[in-house]
């Protein structure tokens, strides 16, 4: 380590540091530099160009590969909608049911049938329709058997 260098103040105040002092000279103003439009026009030509090609690309993507959509397809092509449809009704409806009604009976059954019920769903959805198909037949039996168990509850009820 160097020895230490006192710095005099012109309020007589003295402070020491390690560094030797240097004599800055001043640095001369620095001039105002004026713009060069013809970069600036470049650099925005630039932008205003790559800005032009990605939305070209978006739009070559977009037409190249249409999304599809299922309002096109006849209701007889659509395999998964046609087997819940059934199935779909249903559970809007007792769904419904269940909301007005403060106390459900059976709601353990209803949910396991509700996850069945959506897990089909999630098999249209990841194309595996011949499971789905099987699964809505299989929630369709279960639904007719909840029902009639209902129609002999309220009858027993009464």
């Amino acid at each position: 380590m160097t020895q230490p260098w006192p710095h005099h103040h012109t309020d007589g105040s003295v402070h020491y540091t390690h560094c030797r002092p240097e004599a800055v000279e001043a640095l001369p103003a620095a001039e105002p530099v004026r713009p060069d439009w013809r970069r600036r026009g470049r650099g925005v030509l630039g932008m205003l160009g790559a800005s032009g090609f990605v939305a070209g690309a978006i739009w070559f993507a977009m037409l190249c590969d249409p999304s599809v959509s299922r309002a096109a397809l006849p209701p007889s092509a659509d395999v998964c909608t046609n087997a819940g449809h059934v199935a779909r009704v249903w559970f809007d409806a007792e769904t419904a049911r269940r909301a007005r009604v403060a106390e459900a009976p059976h709601q353990h059954a209803f949910n396991s049938m509700l996850l069945w019920y959506r897990s089909a769903e999630g098999q249209c959805a990841a194309g595996r329709t011949q499971e789905a198909v099987r699964s809505f037949k299989a929630i369709e039996r279960m639904i007719a058997g909840f029902d009639a168990n209902r129609a002999d509850r309220d009858e027993a009820d009464e």
